[in-house]
């Protein structure tokens, strides 16, 4: 009975495909197929090489080899005669949803089919996308723009193994793989292995392309070499900053914010930074930060992972406390260090956070145990710079837990908190360190309780922690001595708030009026200058890509300039 009704639907699908061609019977000549023989003798085709099998568009199959008295140029049936090969190949998509591969020849940017005529005849009539077929290509000896064009590319994805890249120019291909080399030698320290650029293209060639496209729809419809080519000549020419500076996210950054300036909304350029592409910039700002790594740098990170089997979320904070373990002990080799340091610190943090969870009766469900510890060890960063002092390690593990651990714990089981409770720890303890680092003598306790605006959120920035209660920075009292401040978006960075404060003392200025008219005369003077504002809104999307959770205002740029 299936089998009936898709013989049915098959021949009705024949029946629409044939009248198209009648309709078009006084257009006959125009409509004639291109004949692979013809492009042969033209072009003096010659070197077959087999490339594998490939995805190919089937709008770029536009011709045969030996059927061209059965099709017209779309693939349309031309013949009755054809009808039951036809429907017989269509029964089979409907019974499988898929079509076998078909042969292709590929010249130049177009192919021919070698074997499978009818099979691209129904897959044009269903309007698929695409269709998998083994290639073949064949090279012109002829030297026309477009015969170079097509060499190049082919020793572009026989050297590099990447088969997706279109360019229309043959010195973008050669640009492409001078990047990849750069790119491979500083990446995996020196080695240029060609078949690794697999990575380049997963990590920064497709992330730049797909950022480039979604904020700019003029790009959409070219090819993706060009586009990435385009925005590689303004990286390379980019003279400002250090070397860091001069990375994919900060370059990719400014290019985007210099051709977007003229389209400014409350001093902020339109750049378009959904989900997706905060991840794909996160991914070339990781990049950026191997890259430039130094060689010493990249060894120990190799060697940290290596001997622990994971990768910390700051692995240069983890060789400075190995650094800091092997001066303190007087020991003379990193990798002696480093085994010493996990054995005696690392594991002594995760074993007394299980111990004083077990004997305060805290469940550690729901959290990173290794994070967690990571977080400690940030911890005594902030602590040491604080107290200028250094702690054991016992005396660092319970400072830690009555300062951060414990009354986290407190808050979670007073507000009942149970969803999400790794990613809110981290947040809480991290906001209040860098609060802490910028004057801020609260203890964590009194820091939440001041900072909570109402209960229907718990939110610091912008991150939701639950339903019932909000925390957010809550500057305002510190901002109401500089109202003048509130006009340019105000500030909730207590490290905005602590630079100004220097720049006043600096200036000796001592009445609240002559301090916002202070305030008012340079950023009036900055919002005019073009380069301020590109550079602003560098920073605003750079904040957001490092994931910073600050609303970063013109008056956070501010700070940084005074």
């Amino acid at each position: 009975m299936k089998f009936d009704i898709d013989k049915e639907e098959a021949e009705i699908a024949f029946k629409k495909a044939l009248r198209k061609t009648r309709f078009n019977f006084f257009d006959r000549e125009n409509r004639k197929i291109k004949e692979f023989s013809v492009v042969e003798k033209e072009n003096q085709l010659s070197n077959k090489i087999y490339l594998g099998v490939k995805e190919v568009p089937v709008v770029k199959i536009v011709g045969t080899v030996e059927k061209a008295q059965d099709f017209d140029k779309d693939f349309n049936p031309l013949r009755e005669e054809s009808k039951g090969r036809w429907s017989s190949v269509y029964i089979k998509y409907l019974e499988s949803g898929s079509l076998p591969p078909v042969i292709l020849y590929k010249v130049r940017e177009e192919y021919y089919v070698y074997d499978g005529n009818h099979r691209i005849s129904v897959a044009k009539n269903l309007n698929f996308h695409s269709i998998e077929a083994e290639v073949y290509e064949f090279f012109s000896q002829n030297n026309e723009e477009i015969d170079k064009l097509s060499r190049e590319r082919f020793s572009f994805e026989k050297e590099s193994g990447l088969s997706n890249i279109e360019c229309s120019k043959v010195e973008n291909y050669k640009e492409l793989r001078e990047e990849v080399r750069k790119f491979l030698n500083l990446y995996f320290l020196g080695e240029e292995n060609f078949e690794k650029a697999i990575v380049w293209y997963q990590r920064v060639f497709t992330p730049i392309v797909s950022i480039l496209i979604s904020n700019f729809k003029n790009l959409e419809n070219e090819n993706n070499g060009d586009i990435f080519v385009e925005y590689l000549k303004y990286k390379n020419t980019y003279k400002l900053g250090n070397k860091y500076q001069r990375g994919y996210t900060n370059t990719l950054i400014d290019y985007l914010n210099r051709n977007k300036i003229l389209l400014l909304k409350d001093l902020k350029t339109d750049i378009n930074l959904d989900s997706f592409l905060i991840d794909d910039f996160r991914k070339l700002y990781y990049i950026d930060k191997i890259i430039f790594y130094t060689d010493d740098t990249k060894g120990k990170i190799k060697a940290i992972r290596e001997y622990s089997k994971k990768q910390f979320r700051r692995e240069t904070l983890i060789i400075g406390e190995i650094a800091l373990f092997n001066l303190v002990n007087d020991i003379p080799g990193f990798i002696i260090g480093m085994q010493r340091w996990f054995e005696q610190v690392y594991n002594f943090y995760k074993e007394e956070i299980i111990l004083k969870s077990k004997q305060l009766n805290l469940t550690l469900d729901g959290l990173n145990l290794e994070e967690i510890v990571e977080d400690c060890i940030r911890y005594s960063r902030y602590y040491r710079k604080k107290e200028d002092k250094l702690l054991t390690k016992k005396e660092l593990i319970y400072s830690y837990i009555l300062d951060i651990y414990l009354p986290i714990f407190i808050m979670f089981q007073e507000n009942e908190l149970e969803k999400n409770r790794n990613k809110q720890y981290l947040k809480i303890s991290q906001s209040y360190l860098y609060y802490t680092r910028y004057g801020g003598l609260d203890n964590l306790r009194e820091f939440i309780e001041k900072n909570i605006v109402n209960k229907e959120e718990y939110k610091i920035g912008d991150f939701t922690l639950s339903k019932n209660i909000k925390l957010d920075y809550n500057l305002d009292k510190e901002l109401e001595s500089y109202w003048s401040l509130k006009d340019y978006g105000g500030t909730q960075n207590y490290e905005t708030i602590y630079r100004l404060k220097e720049y006043i003392k600096f200036l000796n200025i001592k009445t609240l009026e002559e301090i916002n008219k202070k305030f008012k005369e340079d950023i009036e003077k900055l919002i005019k200058n073009r380069e301020i504002l590109i550079q602003y809104n560098n920073s605003r999307v750079l904040n957001v890509v490092k994931g910073k959770w600050e609303q970063y205002t013109f008056i956070d740029y501010y700070g940084t300039l005074v």
